[in-house]
């Protein structure tokens, strides 16, 4: 069987689907074969009425080959449908009719086709501009997706001015207020009032703690790069909340895989991410579940001979409720009441992660929450594309 001439690039093993609305039988067995034979999808409608509820059946189809003389609805009036909601780049659709002549076509353009192709037809043909038309929906596709990341960091970098100034601007009052308290505890006898001085110093530490997180938010430097072995990384950081675990009834299982491969990064960066996924994982254990499990291991690129790195952080605690899942690497938004977190943590590991060329997501169900960071490893040129996260 021969190959598709293209792959996605956000999905590298999808398939893509393509909606066949032919009502003879012998064309749409034809058609479905052409197609079938180098790799395609392909879903067959026998009447209009049946390809447009088609086009809105999930995953939507990446390209419609239509015909004209269709029984309930023609494939004029699919194809003007399907205009009002899809437009030429996001869902290419190719008329395939015996209708040849020029009024013909011209009405088929006007009413929104990408293509037109006469019956009898070269099957060779066919897949050639299927296959064209595909190409440049992916493209759209991709620079669709770089719009939106543009628009994404340029939203954060805007954000992290602001935020950093906010921070700075506070740190001195906040200075002079923490000062002034531990004064005033160090004179005063009266136990009601030394209770309030207390709470008073143990609320200017937690908004010392905020404005630490808003600077690290809005702190943009490049990574000091070093080559490091992750595994040395992950145990040191375990050392590091050993006490806090234990005190939640919390034995984290680190497992990392044999001959890892070395990865260029800024360890005290990584460290910070790996801090903050205990730390969550901390939480969610503290509500429910006992198990932490770490598995550092290769992940390999199917449309590449690079390997990756992948490092899942699981817990068997309350699943993320799927409808905020979107949502957890936003900036200021958290499930955590305002004395536990900021909201920032998660959107801080996800910017540290990407200025290593990699990325961060998270999986949550009723068995636990996997969050997986993936990361590039050590070579001069960092990988453009990168193997689907998967739960460890």
């Amino acid at each position: 069987m021969t190959s598709l001439p293209f792959s996605f690039a956000d999905a590298p093993g999808r398939v893509p689907v393509v909606l066949v609305a032919e009502d003879d039988e012998i064309a749409a067995e034809l058609l479905e074969t052409l197609l079938r034979r180098v790799g395609y999808e392909v879903r067959l409608a026998r009447d209009g009425a049946e390809a447009l509820r088609m086009v809105d059946q999930a995953p939507t189809p990446d390209v419609v080959l239509l015909d004209w003389m269709l029984p309930e609805m023609t494939g004029l009036e699919v194809c003007r449908r399907v205009r009002e909601r899809w437009d030429p780049l996001a869902l290419p659709i190719l008329m395939v009719t015996a209708k040849g002549d020029p009024a013909s076509v011209s009405e088929a353009f006007e009413a929104g086709a990408s293509d037109y192709i006469t019956k009898p037809y070269l099957g060779a043909e066919l897949r050639a501009r299927l296959a064209a038309h595909l190409r440049v929906k992916m493209l759209s596709d991709e620079r669709r997706q770089l719009d939106e990341h543009l628009m994404e960091r340029d939203k954060l970098a805007t954000l992290g001015l602001l935020v950093s100034g906010v921070a700075h601007d506070l740190n001195n009052p906040l200075g002079g207020i923490y000062g002034y308290a531990q004064l005033l505890l160090e004179d005063e006898r009266d136990p009601e009032r030394l209770i309030a001085l207390e709470r008073i110093v143990s609320e200017v530490q937690r908004c010392n703690r905020i404005v630490a997180d808003l600077l690290s938010f809005g702190r943009r430097h490049a990574p000091e790069r070093v080559n490091v072995a992750i595994g040395e990384i992950l145990a040191q950081t375990l050392e590091m909340r050993d006490k806090h675990l234990r005190t939640r009834g919390v034995v984290p299982r680190l497992t990392v895989a044999d001959d890892l491969p070395s990865i260029s990064a800024d360890p005290h960066q990584l460290q910070q991410v790996f801090v903050n996924l205990l730390i969550n994982a901390e939480h969610a254990l503290g509500a429910a579940g006992s198990l932490l499990r770490i598995v550092a291991e290769r992940a390999p690129d199917p449309s590449s001979r690079v390997e990756w790195l992948a490092i899942h952080f699981f817990n068997d605690g309350p699943a993320i409720p799927a409808e905020i899942q979107h949502r957890i690497f936003d900036p200021f938004f958290t499930t955590k009441s305002r004395e536990e977190g900021t909201g920032l943590g998660l959107a801080i590991c996800r910017r540290i992660a990407r200025e290593h060329g990699g990325d961060i997501e998270v999986s949550s169900s009723e068995g636990g929450t996997t969050f997986t960071i993936l990361l590039p490893p050590h070579r001069t040129e960092v990988p453009t594309t990168r193997p689907m996260l998967a739960a460890g």
